[in-house]
């Protein structure tokens, strides 16, 4: 097998030194998530991954975690509405009636655990919390962030900035501004963010 061939789907077919090898090396894992992903999107979680490993290093958090937690954190972006439900039917049946459009941090936890087999628990909780950030730990919060503000959005305000001194205040002024966007698209009842 060629590395250029690794995929999702195929992965716990792998050797266990072979998988354990991806799991450990960021470049295997943009092979297999380049794959997963639209172009658009893929260059979005790469960029979400830089801004988090940043922001991870100025916060004195594992700054590998980061990024891989911001390469991983769209990987169920492509799943139809029924898919992301079949695992909160299994997992998660509260979070089968969540809007479309958020569905995909949830399920991506549980889509890695059965597809990677991958359990960092500090990952697959920033991964869960990257729409609806409803944890305090500091990788949650630059996750959430970096998604938000990552370069390519083009969005002009103060949050990255923010985020570099103080991610709590960055965390709560894009809270904000994510529950205007909410309540203007969707069912105002899904806004959880909170400290």
């Amino acid at each position: 097998m060629k590395i250029e061939d690794i995929c999702f789907d195929d992965f716990m077919s792998y050797d266990s030194k072979l998988r354990k090898k991806i799991i450990n090396d960021p470049e295997l894992l943009k092979i297999m998530i380049r794959k997963n992903l639209k172009q658009s999107r893929y260059e979005h979680s790469l960029s979400v991954a830089c801004m988090a490993q940043d922001l991870a290093k100025i916060h004195h958090v594992d700054p590998d975690k980061a990024y891989v937690a911001g390469l991983l954190h769209d990987c169920t972006k492509y799943l139809s509405n029924i898919e992301h439900d079949s695992y909160f039917r299994y997992y998660d049946p509260d979070k089968i009636n969540y809007p479309e459009p958020i569905k995909h941090s949830f399920s991506a936890k549980y889509y890695l655990k059965e597809k990677l087999n991958f359990h960092d628990k500090d990952i697959l909780n920033a991964i869960y919390n990257h729409t609806i950030c409803n944890s305090k730990d500091k990788l949650s919060l630059i996750i959430y962030i970096a998604d938000k503000r990552e370069p390519l959005r083009k969005i002009e305000d103060d949050i990255a900035d923010l985020a570099r001194k103080d991610l709590y205040k960055a965390f709560k002024e894009l809270s904000m501004d994510v529950e205007r966007y909410i309540k203007e698209t969707s069912n105002e009842r899904f806004i959880e963010n909170s400290l």
